[in-house]
């Protein structure tokens, strides 16, 4: 049952180590706001007979009490494994920086060591940086809950052993979630997944580097589980792709990686400043796609930053970030900017931000490699008719974008292949295109 000790679980052989694991307590609260430590196993994970009696427990107890600053009231419980008797510390605290007696403690690996006094500073900043907006209590209950986007995140949450939960249950996984108190959802709850939280993204296309000439627009209100999928979809449906056909399957490859683009997406809605009018924005430009929520970046820092110099994670919206770090979809390690920048390295694309006191936008650059480029010694038609015939379903505004040619030019060229016979529409607003030759 227990192999080895990690950096939110640790093992001591009896509570006569009830001290010395306070700086255990310290170090996991200071780097993840909760941890465990089991008293009667070896590091090597076997069990040891211990007689615990109340007095065990008291001693637990008063060393978190004379030790740990701030306060915090913690879970202490005996357990039964394979027979024998052990005793069960679980605790978890949001009020970092947290001390033992005095000194501040940070989690590596299996250790604990003092912190420095810039990691110090950036505790507390992270602390000054953190919203107290999304634990408010709402006037909604569970039954304002969207049940469809939570057991969407059910799902993933199970399929990323992120969530310790056999059987779906709404309550147990908000409570889990720490989304809900005597009946009543907080605001992360609410915005996360409830039924009409007051929350819109803006998307759209313009066909030149200026926001004048509009080829598509498109408005959504929803929960923010719901938003980031829609927003990572709008992209997606307006980026270009090119066609790998390989000896068992047909690859289709995007201009920019898809992984960078839901790790910005879900970033901007993770660390939004929702205590203010929330509008995130999706604007995609011929030369490059914007993405812009409402949260200011941490003050002194940038997203250089955190990939250079291995910056722990700033939380503006810890338990939104929890949520959304349970469904696999960001991690709260702070090395998102780190992976999205290697992984735009590998894949020849340049990136940018800009950041003022009320927003942050973060910008991909678009170089139109050659593998996304369509051949200019074909003529418009016959460029047309290629997209087309690569995924039937693609809007002329898809196309618009795609080729850097007017919506209105598009629409010619589509009515000169239907009258020559190349293409066919099937459906009206839902349909697609059916290719004749």
């Amino acid at each position: 049952m227990f192999k080895r000790e990690s950096e939110k679980c640790e093992f001591k052989k009896s509570s006569g180590e009830a001290i010395d694991s306070m700086k255990s307590v310290c170090g996991m609260l200071n780097k993840y706001g909760e941890g465990v430590i089991y008293y009667g196993i070896r590091n090597d994970g076997t069990l040891v007979k211990n007689e615990i009696t109340d007095s065990s427990l008291r001693d637990i107890s008063r060393s978190i009490y004379e030790c740990i600053e701030p306060k915090i009231t913690p879970c202490i419980k005996t357990i039964t494994v394979e027979g024998i008797e052990i005793i069960k510390l679980s605790f978890q605290g949001n009020d970092q920086p947290y001390s033992s007696k005095g000194v501040y403690y940070i989690r590596t690996a299996d250790e604990n060591r003092p912190m420095s006094q810039k990691e110090l500073l950036a505790l507390f900043q992270n602390k000054h940086y953190e919203d107290e907006w999304e634990r408010e209590l709402t006037k909604y209950t569970i039954e304002d809950i969207d049940v469809s986007s939570l057991k969407n995140f059910y799902n993933s949450a199970k399929k990323a052993n992120r969530l310790e939960m056999e059987e779906y249950d709404t309550l147990s996984i908000l409570s889990t979630l720490g989304l809900i108190d005597n009946g009543r959802l907080n605001n992360a709850g609410y915005y996360l997944f409830g039924k009409n939280p007051s929350l819109e993204i803006k998307m759209a296309v313009y066909s030149s580097k200026e926001k004048i000439n509009l080829i598509d627009l498109k408005s959504m209100r929803g929960n923010i589980y719901n938003l980031v999928n829609e927003g990572i979809k709008y992209i997606y449906e307006h980026i270009n792709w090119r066609v790998d056909i390989g000896l068992r399957k047909r690859n289709e490859i995007p201009e920019i990686p898809e992984k960078a683009i839901r790790e910005i997406v879900v970033n901007s809605f993770a660390h939004a400043k929702y205590s203010r009018s929330f509008l995130n924005e999706i604007n995609i430009f011929p030369d490059a796609i914007e993405i812009i929520n409402s949260g200011t970046f941490p003050e002194n820092l940038t997203p250089n930053d955190f990939i250079n110099k291995r910056i722990s994670s700033m939380k503006r919206n810890p338990l939104i970030l929890d949520a959304l770090f349970r469904s696999k979809d960001v991690e709260k390690s702070g090395t998102g900017f780190s992976r999205m920048d290697k992984l735009c390295k590998k894949n020849n694309v340049k990136w940018m931000y800009e950041k003022n006191a009320l927003s942050f936008k973060f910008i991909f650059i678009r170089n139109r490699p050659k593998d996304f480029e369509i051949e200019f010694s074909e003529n418009n038609n016959e460029r047309v008719y290629k997209l087309i015939n690569e995924r039937n379903n693609i809007t002329i505004a898809q196309i618009s974008s795609a080729l850097g040619i007017s919506t209105r030019s598009v629409q010619r060229i589509i009515k000169d292949l239907v009258n020559k016979g190349d293409i066919v529409r099937v459906g009206t607003k839902n349909g697609y295109w059916k290719v004749n030759k």
